[in-house]
């Protein structure tokens, strides 16, 4: 089996109002995965550490747009699947697309709440005090390539790299954060300061990477 890495420039997370759309199913297979890197992140020149210990998101839908031969195509496939982005990667689903080269293409996990859990869920510490930051409506984490050939077996593997997570947020932010039985919990109705400034992080949260597999 033979391996080629393609790096993808973008991630974002993107709030959305809804989606439900149906499966489309075609020839060559492209399999989505999603994982969490670099969990330890320094605020304001050192003065506090955020490390994140654990997380997840519930994803309900996969989807794979690219332009091909100058005309626009669409992918995807409804999911329930909840994802351990500190456990080894697993498929979150398969999406089938014939075999062939593709430009600008995007590569959409969009998640949802799911069973009483948020859509996407992080938690760690700051120093010595918990802090939760959770995402409860749903979302749509997207990756982008400005080509991909794709044929036989594929796996665009997405990973978040939680070092720049606290970007622009210091320490005093933190101490000043209201705590919820000693937990610092970053929610769209808890310290929402900091939760839109971690939301605006995810965009910057470093690379998604795609393995293209060949037989």
């Amino acid at each position: 089996m033979k391996a080629r890495l393609l790096t993808i420039a973008a991630i974002s997370l993107i709030g959305l109002s809804s989606c439900k759309k149906d499966n489309i199913a075609a020839g060559s297979g492209l399999s989505f995965q999603l994982k969490a890197a670099n969990p330890t992140s320094i605020v304001a020149r050192a003065m506090a550490t955020v490390t994140w210990q654990s997380g997840f998101v519930n994803a309900n839908l996969i989807k794979f747009e690219a332009k091909q031969a100058g005309n626009e195509v669409e992918f995807k496939s409804n999911v329930q699947r909840h994802i351990d982005l500190f456990a080894l990667p697993t498929d979150i689903g398969n999406i089938s697309i014939p075999a062939g080269n593709y430009d600008e293409t995007e590569f959409k996990i969009f998640i949802a709440p799911n069973s009483g859990e948020p859509a996407f869920q992080l938690q760690g510490t700051i120093d010595n005090t918990s802090v939760v930051f959770k995402v409860d409506n749903s979302n749509l984490i997207k990756a982008e390539q400005h080509q991909a050939t794709l044929s036989g077996s594929n796996i665009a593997l997405t990973t978040l790299d939680l070092a720049g997570l606290t970007q622009g947020i210091s320490a005093a932010d933190f101490s000043a954060a209201t705590q919820t039985n000693g937990t610092i919990v970053i929610s769209s109705s808890s310290n929402v300061n900091l939760y839109n400034a971690i939301l605006n992080n995810v965009s910057r949260l470093g690379k998604a990477e795609v393995e293209i597999h060949h037989p």
